[in-house]
C-alpha cells in the first residue's frame, strides 16, 4: 500500500498550484475543448517493435489565455499509450486504464483559440467508438477535481443512444479494421441489403422459446383468455405461481371467480423437472407437471401464445420440456453498477423466456457491489470511484467514471437489496449464482482491505490490521494484468487471504439463509490471473513447504472449492482458471464456464472439461457475449476482441451441441475462414453439455438503458437456443470431424429449414414479443435499415425484423415515411422508427 500512497503524492503534487484557484480550475474544466481522433488503426509499422498498435491524436484548446501549467488531466484509455510526440505535454500510464496528461517544462500556458495536438501510439487496438472513455478530469494541488465538460457523454434525442462529442467520427477501413489481415466489413445500409433476409409476414401460432410439440386440436373453437382465469379448488402449486399470474395480468388476462377454469395437476409422469403438458379447451385449461417450475413455464407459455392486442386461442395441446437444465444470463455489475430496479426488471424478462440462472458478477477490479457484514470498507471504498490518488476514500476513476462518487456507475447492493433480488428470483424460478472474482480481478477488494489495514495499524491493532489483508507487503513481483493493473491479484499464499474469502462466503450464505434461498452454487471466477507471486516471500515459503505445488492459482481454486464443498455449495469457475487445477483435488461436482473463442479452438476447452465429468456451461464469447456490437459499425456500441458482430440472427443460428461445426458458417473475428479440427478432441460418447449462458460485461455500459439495449432482443434468441433443440441443427459427431468453410456437413436442406425457422422466430419477435417488451419499458435495440438505390434512382429498404416504420432523408431534409417506388437523389439516409414507442433506430447512409 505504501507504493500507492507515494505514487499518489508524486502524481497529485507534481505541479504546484500557486495562484491557481478553484474558480480557475472550474473554468478550465468547463471551457477546455478536448478532441480525440483515431488516425490509423493498422499502421504499417509500430514504434518499439510492437506487434500491433494504433495511432491517434488528442487536441486541446481554450477560448482564453491561461498562463502557467498548474493543472493535470486524468483520463481513461483502455489500451496503454506507450509512445507519444508533443513539444508541450507528457502522458504517463498510472494504473489500469488511467493515464495522466501534464505540461512539460517548456510549456508556458495556453494561447487563446490555439489548438495543441498530441500524437501517440497505443498498444493493440480500440476499434469501436464506445471503447473510448468519457469524463476526463482536471485537477490541481489542493483543489477539488472537476470533470471536463467537453468529454461528457450526451444522449441522442431520437435514438436515446450515447453520443461522444469529443470523438471525431471514424471514416474508412483504417478506422475499422485492426490489421491488414482483418476482413471485417463496414456494415452500412448497402451491406445489410446484400446480406440480410427480408422478413416474411407470418400469422402462425407460436411462442418464444419454441415448444417441443404444439397441436391445434380445433381451430374453430376459440377461447378468449381475457374472460379471465380462475384456479380450480384443488389446483396444485398455485401459491408458487404468483409471478406468472401477474405477467398474464399485464396482458389483460386476470384472475376472477367466474373466469375460465385453470386446473393444475401434479403429475410425476411428465418428463423432466421443468417439463409440462398444457391443454386449452373451451371447457377449461389444464396444466400437468411434476413440479411447480413446470407449471410456471406452462403459464409463461400461455402468456407467450397471446399478444398485446389479442388473447384469443384455439383449442390446443402443448407438450414441452427444456433442452438444457442450465439456461443462464451473466450480468457484470462490478465494472459499472446496475441498479436493483434493473436487476428486478431483467429477472422478470428472463423468466418470461424461461431462463433460470442469474449469474451476478458482484466484484472485480473496478468495484465491489455487495455489502458484507463486518467489512464496511468493501463498499465504503470499493463501491465508488473518484479522484483520490491515495485511494483512501475511493478507487481510482477507471473506465471514465469521473469524479462523482454518486454517479450511477458507482454503487452497491445493501444486504436488504440483495435479499430482495434473491426473493424476486425465487418467485420467478431463477437461481442466483453470485460471483466475487478472485484471486485475479480483485483490486477493489485489495484496496479496501489495505484501507482497513491502515486504519487498524494506526491504532496499533496489528492483529486486526492483518486479519484480512490480501497482499504480501514484501512481494516485489512486477506484473501487468490483462486490463493493465500491476496490483489486482490476491496473494494466495497467506492465511489472511483465505480468512477473507471464508468471511465473505459465510456472510453471503447468511443472506441466502435469511430469506430461505440456500446458496447452492458459488462462482469463484478464477480467470485471467496475472503472473503474480513470483517474488512473494509468503509464496516462496509455501512452495518450500509443498514442493509438489505446481500452480498457485490452481492451489487457490482447489482450496476454496474444498471449503465450499464442506458447506454443500457447488463450485463454478471460468474454464481458464479450472485448467490450472488437479481434478483429484476438486469436488465431484464442478461447473465450468467454457469461454474460449470458437475460432481459437474453443471446442477443445469445452470438450476437455465435459470429458472430466464437469457441468460445462457454454459461454463462447463469439456468440454469447452481449457486450459486443450487434453489427460491425463504429457507431454500434460494444467491445471487439472476440466478435465484431453478434446480432439476434447469429445467436439464433448457434448450434451449442456442436461447437466445431461453426467453422462452416461463421468467420473468425478478423472476418477470415478458419478450421476447427475435432478429430482428436472429441466428446466421449454420451457426454453432453450442461447449459448455455449469455453474458453482459459492463466496461462500456454506463446506464441501465444502455444495458437493456445490449441485451434485447438477442437475449430472446439465446433463450430459444437454450430451451429448444431445432431440427436443423447439425448433430455432434462423436467420431470427430474437421470443419471449415467448404467441408459441407451443414447441407442445403438444413440451411433451408433454418431460414424457415428464423422467419417464424423473427415474426413472433416483431408482432408479439417486442410490443410486450415495449409495454414493460425495456429499451430494446431498434434494427438498422437495409437499403440500396438502384440504377434508376429508386430506394429499396427493409428491416431484418419486421414491424417498424422506415424513414428516409434526402440532403439533410425532413425525415419522410418510406414506401415502395420512391425515387431519391443526393445524400440519402435511412432509419427505422418503432411504432410502439416512437423511438428511432441508428441511421445509416445509402449509396
Amino acid at each position: 500500500m505504501i507504493k500507492w500512497i507515494v505514487l499518489g503524492l508524486l502524481l497529485g503534487l507534481s505541479h504546484q498550484a500557486d495562484g491557481f484557484e478553484q474558480s480557475q480550475l472550474n473554468e478550465f474544466a468547463d471551457k477546455l475543448q478536448v478532441t480525440y481522433q483515431l488516425i490509423d488503426s493498422k499502421p504499417t509499422q509500430c514504434p518499439n517493435e510492437q506487434a500491433q498498435c494504433y495511432f491517434s491524436t488528442l487536441s486541446l484548446s481554450l477560448p482564453y489565455d491561461l498562463k502557467g501549467a498548474d493543472w493535470q488531466i486524468y483520463f481513461s484509455q483502455l489500451m496503454p499509450i506507450y509512445s507519444m510526440q508533443s513539444d508541450s505535454f507528457i502522458i504517463s500510464h498510472v494504473n489500469g486504464d488511467l493515464h495522466r496528461l501534464e505540461a512539460n517544462a517548456s510549456f508556458k500556458g495556453f494561447t487563446k483559440n490555439t489548438t495543441y495536438v498530441i500524437s501517440f501510439y497505443s498498444q493493440e487496438s480500440q476499434i469501436t467508438e464506445s471503447e473510448y472513455m468519457p469524463n476526463y478530469i482536471a485537477t490541481a494541488k489542493g483543489l477539488s477535481a472537476r470533470n471536463i465538460s467537453s468529454t461528457a457523454i450526451k444522449l441522442d434525442a431520437d435514438t436515446g443512444l450515447e453520443i461522444q462529442p469529443y470523438l471525431v467520427d471514424f471514416e474508412g477501413l483504417n478506422n475499422h479494421q485492426v490489421s491488414e489481415r482483418d476482413q471485417t466489413p463496414w456494415m452500412n445500409a448497402n451491406y445489410l441489403f446484400e446480406t440480410q433476409t427480408k422478413p416474411l409476414k407470418s400469422t402462425a401460432l407460436g411462442v418464444i422459446p419454441q415448444v417441443k410439440h404444439l397441436t391445434i386440436n380445433d381451430d374453430s373453437k376459440l377461447i378468449d383468455l381475457r374472460q379471465g382465469l380462475s384456479f380450480t379448488e384443488h389446483a396444485d402449486f398455485k401459491e408458487q405461481l404468483t409471478a406468472a399470474s401477474s405477467r398474464l395480468g399485464v396482458f389483460g388476462v386476470t384472475f376472477k371467480p367466474m373466469g375460465i377454469n385453470l386446473n393444475i395437476l401434479k403429475d410425476d409422469k411428465i418428463i423432466g423437472e421443468e417439463g409440462y403438458e398444457l391443454t386449452v379447451k373451451k371447457t377449461g385449461i389444464t396444466i400437468k407437471s411434476g413440479t411447480a417450475a413446470g407449471a410456471f413455464y406452462a403459464m409463461q407459455t400461455l402468456a407467450g401464445l397471446i399478444s398485446v392486442e389479442s388473447a384469443i386461442l384455439p383449442e390446443l395441446t402443448i407438450i414441452d420440456a427444456p433442452r438444457y437444465p442450465f439456461r443462464g444470463l451473466h450480468i457484470d455489475v462490478a465494472r459499472n453498477f446496475r441498479s436493483k430496479a434493473f436487476i428486478l426488471k431483467t429477472i422478470e424478462q428472463m423468466a418470461a423466456y424461461k431462463l433460470n440462472k442469474l449469474h451476478l458478477h458482484l466484484a472485480d477490479d473496478e468495484g465491489w457491489r455487495l455489502a458484507i457484514a463486518g467489512l464496511p470498507e468493501l463498499t465504503n471504498i470499493g463501491a465508488a470511484r473518484c479522484l483520490d490518488l491515495t485511494e483512501q476514500s475511493c478507487l481510482l476513476p477507471q473506465l471514465g467514471a469521473g469524479v462523482d462518487r454518486d454517479a450511477k456507475v458507482n454503487g452497491y447492493y445493501t444486504s436488504d437489496d440483495y435479499k430482495d433480488i434473491l426473493l424476486a428470483a425465487k418467485k420467478h424460478f431463477i437461481e442466483v449464482i453470485p460471483s466475487l472474482d478472485m484471486p485475479g480481478h480483485s483490486r477493489a477488494a485489495i484496496v479496501a482491505m489495505e484501507q482497513r489495514f491502515n486504519h487498524y495499524a494506526a491504532l496499533n491493532q496489528f492483529e486486526l490490521a492483518n486479519q484480512y489483508r490480501l497482499i504480501d507487503p514484501l512481494d516485489t513481483t512486477v506484473y501487468s494484468s490483462i486490463q493493465h493493473y500491476d496490483d489486482n491479484t490476491i496473494n494466495v499464499c497467506q492465511d489472511s487471504s483465505f480468512a477473507f474469502v471464508k468471511k465473505v462466503l459465510e456472510e453471503m450464505q447468511v443472506l441466502h439463509d435469511q430469506v430461505g434461498v440456500p446458496l447452492k452454487v458459488y462462482h469463484i471466477g478464477a480467470d485471467e490471473t496475472a503472473g503474480a507471486w513470483l517474488n512473494s516471500p509468503a509464496c516462496l515459503a509455501l512452495k518450500q513447504s509443498q514442493p509438489e505445488l505446481s500452480d498457485f492459482n490452481g492451489y487457490f481454486i482447489e482450496k476454496v472449492s474444498q471449503f465450499l464443498a464442506q458447506k454443500n455449495i457447488e463450485v463454478a469457475a471460468w474454464s481458464d482458471g479450472l485448467n490450472s487445477t488437479q481434478q483429484s483435488k476438486m469436488p465431484k461436482k464442478v461447473q465450468a464456464n467454457a469461454w474460449a473463442m470458437l475460432s481459437d479452438n474453443g471446442h477443445k476447452v469445452a470438450h476437455q472439461h465435459a470429458n472430466l465429468g464437469w457441468q460445462v456451461v457454454i459461454s463462447a464469447p463469439d456468440v454469447t457475449y452481449f457486450d459486443f456490437p450487434y453489427q460491425a459499425h463504429p457507431k454500434e456500441p460494444g467491445n471487439h476482441w472476440a466478435s465484431r458482430a453478434i446480432d439476434s440472427r447469429k445467436v439464433f443460428e448457434f448450434m451449442p451441441d456442436n461447437l466445431p461445426a461453426h467453422a462452416e458458417i461463421w468467420p473468425s473475428v478478423l472476418g477470415q475462414p478458419y478450421e476447427a479440427d475435432d478429430s482428436e478432441s472429441m466428446l466421449k460418447p454420451g457426454v453432453s453439455f450442461y447449459g448455455l449462458q449469455g453474458h453482459l460485461w459492463s466496461e462500456m455500459i454506463r446506464s441501465d438503458q444502455q444495458a437493456h439495449y445490449m441485451l434485447f432482443p438477442r437475449l430472446l434468441a439465446l433463450a430459444e437456443r437454450a430451451w429448444h433443440l431445432a431440427p436443423w441443427e447439425l448433430a455432434y459427431d462423436y467420431q470427430g470431424k474437421k470443419y471449415h468453410k467448404s467441408s459441407g456437413y451443414f447441407d442445403k436442406q438444413q440451411a433451408f429449414e433454418r431460414e424457415q425457422d428464423w422467419q417464424r422466430f423473427a415474426s413472433l419477435l416483431a408482432y408479439k414479443e417486442l410490443p410486450k417488451l415495449a409495454q414493460a419499458g425495456v429499451f430494446y435495440r431498434i434494427p438498422t435499415v437495409a437499403a440500396s438505390i438502384d440504377q434508376q434512382g429508386y430506394l429499396h429498404a427493409f428491416t431484418s425484423i419486421d414491424g417498424f416504420d422506415i424513414q428516409y432523408q434526402q440532403n439533410n431534409g425532413p425525415w419522410l415515411l418510406y414506401q415502395e417506388n420512391i425515387k431519391v437523389t443526393g445524400a440519402v439516409r435511412v432509419r427505422a422508427k418503432d411504432i410502439a414507442t416512437g423511438r428511432k433506430g441508428r441511421m445509416l447512409s445509402v449509396k
